[in-house]
């Protein structure tokens, strides 16, 4: 044409009207155009017979038509369609008539679309076309009438090619090809077609003429090369029982249905029949080379076992994209959509590609899910599967710049195990659910609340950066394994599992923890600490060089129905109040409390160990306890046990209460109280405070037990009021002191040994005694109360010995052996059945002789 202007003339060899350049003439040399159309053709109509074969020939001659081997389009015997050649060389069909339901049925024996292309001619009328102009109307159809549907359906061995443009000449229409023995699109493509069917199927016809659907037992379709351009079609259908993509496809909508089916026309459903032959091993299969791009997408494979695989693009540019499996879903390319993905495959989805939805991604399988790759959505993604195996990038809430949203869910479920140590983001909430869940080394996170759950195994997150935003649960009937992990939430967090073992990872909350373990927790080396209240409930605990936090006042609490260990370098430590309880209590390392302490277990070791409080301290158990070279400290300490051992350690607070009905050894040991109120410290069995030091600022001060050694030890009262030592036995001091600030009560049922000790009140002193022996010792009161010494036995106060008061002495015994001094300010009393002074070593003093 000449820059798109035409004029129509009569061809004499098809005898009809034709589109040529505007320069061109007719039979008589005179132009025909416009008006002068139909006096031309009256003039032209008498003189065609006569010159029809001449003209014939001679455009034969000239290269000017096609024989019809040059033909792409044949025509079957029978159909009622027409092939003819347009006046630029293009196949024309003039297609058959349609029926009642507008279905036009055309059957050929050859039908290839070269890539100048075609012509189905739905026009009764002359009608421009854009690839041959202008051509005549369609003698098959009645005035006014057109198909609203064309289906050719090709009856010979040959697939059909494909490698130009097919054009609906006049009404626009859906246009369905049907090869059964496969189509091959290179540089295929529709021009004024509505939809665009491409099939290895039989068509299936209703009772009026209507296009049911088609029958799918074979074939194959392949794009390639030049691939097929669709965009200007609103909608794409390729039905085969198997569909190779190696090139590109470009669509609005694009149906990709593979498998043995029965596809309704309409609706598109597929219901599985049985094919010719046996089943291909891929039903879709998108090369590297091939990629599918158009506004929605929607892949489905219905024959059973056969699998669809992108290596390519699957690109849904507008909406959303589907795929379905009846086997296999492999996407090793790029698979993406502006809307949703929504990916289901019986046999399992393989993922190493990059999978990304704008909006919802949502892979189902029964088989197993296995992640290489990325898969992610701008808003929520959702896993479904058998088991889930995931090394890549699961990701919701994911921005296309790779950031992260404050929105969007992770939901990973699978009936089976899940593995996922790759990345797993969340930009809302992320849930991770499995019979085992296996996070080991893996990136984990979620903006909102985080979820893990393994349902019937272990959930493993060692060497894992765990994190949520908000609230964090994680749970396993087996074991849940962070070692070396980071475990964190900025809402509360919740922990539970057959055994937990934090063996040198780190659990860290903003809000409260709550941690339960039916058997061990192990978190040796390791970090528990919230913000807020934290709980612990476990069968054992090993803290050894562990650290157990809870940093504001609202508290910790430990709960163990077996062992708590404390080792070497644990720090169990709160800004509230501790409560710890177990049925072992060992403590080498250091309990902290701003508030008050609880301690309660079958036993208590805290040799080594310590244990302070802010508020008052309680260490009870029906066992013994071991603070050998520990400290107990608190505002008001209570200690009780079957058996108590403070050797070379420290019990002390401001109130202190120590009681036993077994033994109570200080040896070396220190029980201090610093507050005022009385105090009283009781064994059922010896008390040794031997080089040990009991000082109290107690107001009175009561000390009592079968037996007391206090060789080399102190016991010191600093109150006003009385210091009451009473051994229900003997009281060994020893090169020891017992000292008062105010009174002195001290009675021995048995022997009291004082030798070289000291036994001194600032006001007056009792004792009593069965027998008393003060060899160079000291028995002093300082004011003038007086001091009182009774003996039902024996009373030696030997060679450097001292019995003195600053005000009346009161010494009574069965006998008396004085080789010291006896010293009284005012009277002196000695009443005794013997008394023995002698050899001048003895002294008696007394202001009052």
């Amino acid at each position: 044409m000449n820059k798109g202007l035409h004029k129509v003339v009569f061809c004499r060899m098809r005898r009809m009207l034709g589109a040529v350049a505007d320069f061109a003439t007719s039979h008589t040399s005179e132009p025909v155009s416009g008006g002068s159309t139909g006096r031309a053709m009256r003039g032209l109509l008498s003189a065609v017979p006569d010159l029809r074969a001449t003209a014939f020939a001679a455009m034969l001659l000239l290269g000017t038509v096609s024989t019809i081997a040059d033909a792409q389009i044949v025509a079957a015997p029978g159909s009622g369609a027409q092939v003819i050649q347009t006046q630029n060389g293009l196949d024309q069909v003039n297609i058959a008539r349609p029926s009642g339901a507008g279905v036009s049925l055309n059957n050929f024996s050859q039908f290839d679309v070269p890539g100048k292309g075609a012509i189905l001619n739905n026009s009764p009328t002359i009608v421009q076309t854009q690839q041959a102009g202008y051509i005549n109307g369609n003698p098959n159809l009645s005035p006014g009438q057109s198909a609203g549907i064309i289906v050719n359906q090709v009856m010979s061995n040959s697939p059909s090619q494909l490698r130009g443009y097919l054009e609906v000449a006049g009404s626009r229409a859906e246009v369905v090809i049907a090869n059964p023995n496969g189509i091959v699109v290179d540089g295929g493509g529709f021009i004024n077609t509505s939809r665009a069917i491409l099939t290895t199927g039989t068509p299936n016809f209703g009772a009026t003429g209507n296009l049911a659907g088609f029958s799918v037992s074979g074939g194959n379709i392949t794009v390639q090369g030049a691939g097929l351009n669709a965009t200007n079609v609103d909608q794409v259908d390729l039905l085969a029982r198997a569909i190779q993509v190696n090139a590109a496809i470009y669509a609005n909508s694009l149906n990709v249905i593979a498998g043995a089916n029965q596809i309704d026309h309409n609706t598109l459903s597929a219901t599985a029949i049985a094919g010719n032959g046996a089943a291909p091993a891929m039903a879709i299969d998108v090369s590297a080379l091939g990629g599918m791009y158009a506004n929605r997408i929607f892949l489905t494979s219905n024959e059973y076992g056969v699998g669809v695989s992108n290596k390519g693009v699957l690109a849904a540019q507008a909406g959303d994209l589907t795929l379905k499996s009846n086997g296999q879903l492999v996407l090793a390319g790029q698979t993406n959509a502006s809307g949703s993905i929504s990916a289901t495959a019986r046999d399992g989805i393989d993922n190493s590609g990059m999978t990304y939805a704008r909006r919802d991604v949502i892979a189902s399988t029964s088989g197993t899910l296995t992640n290489t790759g990325v898969l992610a959505a701008q808003q929520n993604t959702t896993l479904n599967a058998g088991a889930i195996a995931s090394t890549g990038t699961l990701g919701a809430g994911v921005n296309a710049d790779g950031t992260i949203a404050n929105s969007g869910d992770l939901t990973v479920l699978a009936s089976g195990a899940v593995t996922a140590t790759g990345r797993n983001e969340g930009g809302g909430n992320t849930v991770i659910q499995g019979t085992a869940v296996n996070l080991a080394g893996s990136n984990t996170s979620a903006n909102g609340a985080l979820t893990l759950a393994a349902n019937n195994g272990d959930l493993n997150l060692a060497g894992a950066a765990t994190t949520a935003g908000g609230a964090l649960n994680a749970s396993a009937t087996g074991k849940l394994v962070n070692e070396g992990g980071k475990l964190s939430s900025g809402d509360a967090m919740q922990l539970a599992a057959g055994s937990i073992s934090n063996a040198g990872g780190q659990v860290v909350t903003q809000s409260t923890l709550d941690v339960n373990s039916t058997a061990a927790l192990d978190n040796r080396q390791g970090v528990m600490q919230a913000a807020g209240r934290e709980t612990i409930r476990a069968g054992s605990v090993d803290n050894t060089a562990g650290r157990i936090t809870s940093l504001n006042a609202e508290g910790l609490s430990i709960t163990a129905n077996g062992a708590l260990v404390n080792g070497a370098g644990g720090s169990i430590g709160t800004n509230g109040a501790l409560g710890v309880a177990a049925g072992t209590l060992s403590n080498q390392g250091q309990m902290n409390a701003a508030g008050n302490a609880t301690l309660n277990a079958q036993s208590i070791d805290n040799h080594a160990g310590s244990v302070v409080a802010g508020g008052a301290l309680s260490a009870t158990t029906p066992g013994a306890l071991n603070n050998a070279g520990g400290t107990l400290s608190g505002s008001a300490t209570t200690v009780s046990a079957a058996s108590i051992d403070n050797t070379s350690g420290d019990i002390n607070g401001d109130a202190l209460a120590v009681s036993t009905p077994g033994a109570l050894v200080n040896r070396g040991g220190k029980l201090t109280q610093y507050g005022a109120s009385d105090q009283t410290i009781s064994a059922g069995g010896a008390l040794d405070n031997t080089g040990g030091t009991i000082a109290s600022n107690a107001n009175n001060l009561s000390v009592r037990a079968p037996g007391i050694a206090n060789d080399n030890g102190t016991i010191q009262h600093a109150g006003a009021g009385a210091l009451t030592v009473k051994p229900n036995g003997t009281l060994s001091n020893a090169s020891g002191s017992i000292v008062s600030n105010g009174a002195l009560a001290l009675q021995a049922a048995l022997a009291l040994n004082n030798t070289q000790g000291a036994i001194q009140a600032a006001r007056r002193v009792d004792i009593n005694a069965a027998l008393l022996d003060n060899t160079a010792g000291r028995i002093v009161s300082l004011n003038s109360d007086g001091l009182k010494v009774t003996t039902t036995g024996a009373l030696v106060n030997g060679t450097g010995g001292v019995i003195g008061t600053n005000g009346a002495l009161d010494v009574r015994a069965a006998s008396l052996s004085n080789q010291g001094q006896l010293n009284a300010a005012t009277d002196a009393t000695l009443n005794a059945q013997s008394i023995d002074n002698h050899a001048g070593r003895g002294r008696l003093s007394s202001a009052r002789a």
